[in-house]
């Protein structure tokens, strides 16, 4: 197995163990006080008073919430999730 699918696979197993759903959409969030940027990632809201352009998590956003410690690295990390949802 290549390094791709069985990173894939790893993530997924520990997605797993946090309880979040195969379709679970991924985005990136401020998961660290006082960041520019947002530096983590989560899932999406499901309150449809979230406004999707919000980074912020409130306690109406699901978990896991991932601290990633870079905005470019969330966005990839996301971006990746959600190309895989239900894939695995």
């Amino acid at each position: 197995m290549s390094a791709l699918p069985a990173g894939r696979r790893a993530a997924r197993d520990l997605l797993d163990t946090l309880g979040t759903d195969r379709r679970t959409e991924w985005r990136t969030c401020f998961s660290t006080d006082g960041s520019e940027a947002p530096t983590g990632l989560a899932p999406v809201c499901p309150d449809e008073d979230h406004e999707e352009d919000d980074g912020s998590v409130y306690a109406c956003c699901a978990e896991p919430v991932i601290e990633c410690g870079s905005s470019p690295v969330a966005a990839y990390l996301a971006a990746l999730l959600n190309a895989d949802r239900g894939a695995l």
